[in-house]
């Protein structure tokens, strides 16, 4: 942004948002960053040094450490590390050689010392030149020269500029029985994306992906590197997840359930040794009830929906004419009675195209007022038929009234539904004719109602295949990167507390989280149909983040390598610093916002999707956040407190599917308050004999780390920063009305809407009170601007049609027919929202000068003295004013 640009505000009122119950008419002002240029005070490119082999990375006393400068690890030279880093996907992981020295150099004025390498292997090159993956679409593992030329030369700029890599193995790719000597699935099934879970199924697939790490690493000279920090096996999959999540059933088909029901008896083998010891473990099982369902489907339509049913042999089908209300397929007049658990079944399909997918409800609940639900979910049909399987335990008595009905007007195409049963579950142990000499015993379906100790046994056995894929492909990272490399498995909410188990010989733990993750609710990343609820993380208690904490283990690094609260979220300004300020107290040891870009559009400059390219609303606090997080300036709390995870509760959590909400389970079994992670340091212990700490059981707001550093209040929706050299105030502020948070404090002009993230930093190393150097950052959200808009103006955030609590950005006019404004791109100029807001600094001094900066770290004219206020201990500044050359940063000098 030239000097001009920041004197162009234009004050556009461009859309209604609402805070605090109040309607705010939004201004914003044009604002471009210049990346190749960045300078002066938001530059933290001082953080970084190049990589040398003192800085090979290894695990030591649970932390990441440098080697040092004996080369020798385990010695008294050894230096811990933490990382602050961004993904890259796809395309972006291949920058042509022109672009590879800037866009790491970029990433170093960003305070980035790690990139995760993400999606290398997920869409294969027809043609090389295309240098969009390691792969090529050939036989498994086929390598695209072109791309590794180019990632090992991008891997060498990354260390000149002190960064880091992450290398990911397995996250995207899709084996192809037809040319990967895999076997196929039955009745012509096509594979599961990304080839998950069968991937870590057979042994043919399996060995593959020892072979691709091993050539992978070799062919990118990466054997003792120092720019190979760490090394994740699988992304977001294993077989416990798949199983919590009712997905492992569908796709062990065929060959795969072969292999997978082989291991099966050969892990029973080994426990119990004979039939008859299994037979006695698995006792007090219990056959299945009659079937209860009728077996004829009826059709129930609400004006204005219209739709005809026929049937034949069990099958219905639903043409549907018109929809806008409730379309209900069901069977109806059966009995079910309190406390008893029944099994549902169902298959369904529907004529759609290849590749879309609709959702519908279904439900079991009595048919007559006044409605009551026994049980409900959503579920996502395709053209492919379908198994639904549930047990369902009534909580009410149904006497000739239940009703199971499935809701199918949002599918707009004719469904069909068969295989229809319902029926008491019996408790299944060992049935008749399965034994361990045959190798019979059968797998433990998701939804099976199983005696205690098969269910048991069978969550143990899932957790030792995990842990055998996992450990195979670690021999091969190990045989090929060398001995001291960092490696992962997959991440602690694909799976749950039971990845403690499977993990067990890897050397840390990952995790991920997003705030306000797109919602798609047709057609799966169409980029003109999506919306957000726009919530604030702050806002909604932090409940994502505190979760977070719950999941890190006790024995090992722990590291997020994604995290997200996507454009365009209005409230996202807030995000890397929060994650920042949480993970540097909680001593979490590595943090990768996702993603910093998708592809080569280096120079676009807007805002989409995931991206932090053109998303300027994060960018301008980014580097503060790096800087919190890697230099301590927000200290490690000084007690931690060990959370004990026994096998029981182990398996507890899993049964009851517990994969991503670790710390609500953690409060329901052992009364943990996940708001205690805001007061003290958390881990997990897999530990039998502890028992949870008292400071454990209860905490109320506001919290206070134990540092004294920071404060989060609950109820007013605010997150207070005040350590040494840092300190901010995040979250909702009343116009007019001073929030305090340590030696500073600010007033939001009533011209804002009542949200501010606001940080400011000492770049001299002193306390904030006697720095004479400081990087304040304001930054509003982001917005593009709407095609054929004249004059130009931001395109708005709206409601998602027919929706109260839903958001999406208004429709182009190219693409009137599509609820969305495009996700994945647009127009210049960006638009960033105006925060006008009276900030107090501590300190006296004699001189103060206070800069707007422009687009590349600039300073403009500085502010004149009209918008400053003096006392003898501290200085108002008037940011953001009529008349003023607007900044989301600004830097001050005191003399």
């Amino acid at each position: 942004m030239d000097p001009q640009t920041g004197r162009r505000a234009c004050a556009l009122i461009s859309t209604l948002f609402f805070a605090a119950g109040l309607a705010v008419a939004q201004t914003f002002f044009e604002f471009a960053l210049d990346q190749d240029n960045l300078q002066g005070a938001p530059d933290f490119s001082f953080l970084n040094q190049p990589l040398t082999p003192a800085d090979r990375v290894f695990v030591r006393d649970q932390r990441f450490f440098k080697v040092g400068p004996d080369l020798t690890p385990f010695t008294d030279d050894d230096q811990r590390v933490t990382f602050f880093g961004v993904n890259l996907a796809f395309r972006a992981n291949f920058p042509d050689e022109r672009d590879a020295a800037r866009i790491a150099r970029r990433l170093r004025r960003l305070g980035v010392n790690l990139v995760r390498l993400h999606h290398l292997d997920t869409q294969p090159d027809s043609l090389p030149a295309n240098a969009g993956s390691v792969l090529l679409a050939a036989p498994f593992p086929t390598f695209n020269d072109i791309a590794l030329a180019r990632l090992r030369k991008f891997i060498e700029a990354l260390a000149a500029e002190g960064i880091y890599v992450n290398l990911n193995l397995h996250v995207g790719y899709t084996f192809d029985p037809s040319r990967d000597g895999v076997p196929p699935l039955p009745d012509g099934r096509r594979m599961p994306n990304q080839s998950k879970p069968l991937h870590m199924v057979h042994p043919r697939m399996i060995e593959a992906q020892a072979e691709f790490a091993r050539r992978l690493i070799t062919a990118l000279e990466l054997k003792d590197h120092p720019a190979l920090a760490m090394v994740e096996i699988n992304n977001e999959s294993s077989l416990l997840w798949h199983w919590q999540v009712n997905d492992l059933d569908r796709w062990i088909q065929g060959e795969y359930r072969d292999a997978l029901t082989r291991r099966w008896n050969q892990y029973l083998s080994a426990r119990y040794g004979a039939t008859d010891q299994l037979r006695q473990a698995w006792s007090g099982g219990s056959d299945d009830g009659p079937e209860l369902l009728p077996g004829t489907w009826r059709l129930e339509v609400h004006s204005p929906s219209s739709a005809s049913l026929t049937q034949e042999g069990g099958q219905a089908a639903v043409r549907i004419a018109q929809s806008g209300a409730p379309i209900i397929v069901k069977q109806v007049g059966f009995s079910v009675a309190a406390s008893q658990a029944y099994r549902v079944e169902f298959e369904i399909r529907a004529d759609l195209p290849d590749g879309v997918s609709r959702n519908v409800y279904w439900d079991v609940k009595q048919d007559v007022s006044p409605w009551r639900s026994i049980f409900g979910r959503t579920i996502s049909v395709n053209n492919q038929w379908q198994k639904v399987s549930s047990v369902v335990v009534a909580t009410f008595d149904m006497q000739g009234i239940g009703r199971l009905g499935i809701s199918v007007e949002n599918v707009g195409a004719t469904v069909y539904v068969r295989s229809a049963r319902l029926y008491a579950a019996g408790r299944r142990g060992l049935a008749a004719g399965e034994t361990l000499e045959q190798a019979n015993v059968s797998l433990v379906s998701e939804n099976e109602l199983a005696v205690e100790a098969r269910q048991k046994d069978y969550l143990r056995f899932l957790a030792a295949a995990d842990k055998y894929y996992l450990e195979t492909i670690l021999a091969a990272v190990r045989e090929s990167a060398g001995p001291l490399v960092p490696v992962a498995g997959t991440q602690m909410g694909y799976g749950g507390l039971m990845n403690l188990d499977s993990h067990a010989t890897l050397d840390y733990q990952d995790h991920h989280y997003y705030v306000d993750h797109y919602n798609f609710p047709n057609v799966s990343w169409d980029g003109r149909d999506w919306r957000i609820r726009d919530v604030s993380h702050i806002g909604s208690g932090l409940a994502v983040l505190l979760n977070v904490a719950a999941a890190r283990p006790g024995d090992r690094p722990f590291t997020v390598s994604e995290f997200n609260q996507p454009w365009p979220n209005t409230y996202a300004a807030e995000t890397d610093v929060t994650a920042a300020v949480l993970g540097a107290f909680q001593d979490w040891d590595a943090l990768m916002h996702f993603a910093y870009s998708h592809g080569r559009a280096w120079d676009d400059g807007v805002p989409s999707g995931f991206d932090l390219v053109g998303d300027w609303t994060k960018f301008v606090n980014f580097g503060q956040a790096a800087w919190l997080f890697r230099s301590r300036a927000i200290q490690p709390g000084r007690q931690s407190l060990d959370i004990p995870v026994s096998e029981e509760i182990r398996l507890r959590a899993t049964l009851q599917r517990s994969t991503y909400t670790i710390s609500s389970f953690l409060q329901s079994a052992l009364g943990y308050d996940p708001a205690v992670a805001l007061l003290h340091p958390v881990r997990l212990k897999m530990d039998d004999s502890l028992q949870l700490p008292s400071e454990a059981r209860t905490a109320s707001s506001p919290y206070q780390a134990d540092t004294g550093e920071f404060t989060y209040d609950r109820s007013a929706r605010r997150l207070l920063i005040h350590a040494s050299q840092a300190a901010g105030i995040f979250g909702f502020v009343p116009a007019e009305q001073p929030v305090t948070a340590g030696p500073l404090s600010l007033q939001l002009s009533s011209s804002a809407r009542g949200f501010v993230s606001l940080l400011v930093t000492a770049l001299d190393g002193r306390p904030l009170p006697e720095s004479q150097r400081l990087l304040v950052t304001n930054p509003g959200y982001t917005l593009r601007t709407q095609p054929g808009s004249t004059p130009p103006r931001p395109q708005q955030l709206v409601r998602y049609p027919n929706t109260t609590d839903w958001w999406t950005l208004e429709p182009e006019p190219a693409f009137a027919n599509k609820p969305s404004g495009n996700l994945n791109g647009g127009l210049r100029p960006v638009w960033m929202e105006r925060v006008e807001v009276k900030l107090t600094l501590p300190g006296s001094f004699s001189s103060v000068t206070v800069y707007p900066l422009d687009g590349a770290g600039r300073r403009l004219q500085p502010l004149g003295p009209e918008r400053m206020t003096s006392t003898e201990s501290a200085l108002t500044i008037h940011l953001q004013a009529e008349g003023d050359p607007w900044s989301p940063w600004y830097e001050v000098i005191r003399e």
